[in-house]
């Protein structure tokens, strides 16, 4: 039941028990009928400032334009699902957990430099990440629908490593589904110059290249298109099957009848193992940069450590 239904509700409860209060005893009492009014705009307020509705009983969407005005705090933990309606294209996700904490930041923080108008959602994979961003004002927190006692930064190609990268299908599976093109990006990577054009052509798949394997399935802008979809379908079955997370999505693009692929410029969306063959900034290589993606280092401590080194660290004391 919604706050509309739940007004008219009263409405016709406060409307029989008034007729019964007149017929009995207060027939002509002014005070009577005064009491009922306020009672009905109270209630009517209390409904429409707490469940997001008017009068009228048309929903209120808690997210404004691109959705970079966070919602009124709810009692419930947010998931993706409850999202999807106030989204639009085209949207950045990424997954972490609290143990990728200082990561995310420097995720955020690079991101907030070239000042793009684009939606952020970041998927928590534990509790302890949610809470701390479940507030902020420039990204939409939500928590996996999946367990959320994960914490800490995983070894690469553990278990609890495999299960969390897996997950990443099941988000984006969801936004497609729903109609939004979607860039996802992991946690380490940085932004440096503005994405979007590089994905204004008719392609379906944009996605980021490597030496060893032909593609990354940590960088990739995908188009909500009915390839995709089975593109994204197709991955998820794989990864059922027990392949790597990396080989399932290498098959699931190659098989995939009708996907249009572009490969983007290694040049200009660069992994680790290219990247951090030396320690020029990013500012004097030509050409530049436009998102850098920390591969081949294992772990948090030794992705700083080389972001550092290699002035792509933005976090200071202040930005938590």
């Amino acid at each position: 039941m919604n706050a509309f239904t739940s007004i008219q509700g009263l409405l016709e409860l406060f409307t029989t028990k008034m007729n019964a209060i007149f017929r009995l005893r207060y027939r002509r009492s002014t005070v009577a009928y005064t009491t009922a009014i306020v009672l009905i705009i109270v209630t009517t307020y209390y409904l429409t400032k707490n469940e997001k509705v008017n009068i009228f009983g048309a929903k209120l969407p808690p997210f404004q334009g691109k959705g970079r005005i966070r919602s009124e705090a709810t009692a419930k933990n947010r998931t993706m699902e409850d999202l999807l309606p106030f989204l639009t294209s085209p949207v950045v996700v990424t997954t972490a957990n609290y143990g990728y904490l200082q990561i995310v930041n420097n995720f955020l923080q690079s991101f907030k430099k070239i000042q793009v108008n684009v939606s952020i959602v970041i998927v928590c994979e534990d509790e302890l990440l949610y809470n701390h961003f479940r507030e902020r004002k420039d990204v939409h927190a939500v928590i996996t629908e999946f367990s959320a006692n994960i914490t800490k930064a995983q070894k690469f190609r553990t278990r609890k490593f495999n299960e969390i990268v897996n997950r990443r299908i099941f988000y984006i599976l969801q936004l497609i589904d729903n109609g939004i093109d979607t860039l996802y990006l992991d946690s380490d990577t940085i932004w440096i110059h503005n994405p979007f054009p590089y994905f204004d052509e008719e392609y379906d798949l944009f996605v980021q290249q490597e030496i060893f394997q032909p593609y990354c399935s940590g960088m990739f802008y995908i188009k909500a298109t009915q390839a995709s979809l089975r593109m994204i379908s197709y991955w998820h079955a794989l990864n059922k099957d027990k392949y790597t997370n990396q080989y399932a999505y290498n098959t699931a693009i190659k098989y995939t009848k009708g996907l249009r692929v572009k490969g983007l410029p290694t040049d200009r969306f660069v992994g680790g193992e290219i990247y951090f063959r030396k320690t020029t900034p990013w500012f004097e290589r030509k050409p530049q940069p436009v998102i850098v993606h920390a591969t081949w280092l294992l772990g948090p401590t030794e992705k700083i450590k080389q972001l550092k080194k290699c002035g792509l660290w933005f976090v200071n004391a202040s930005y938590t």
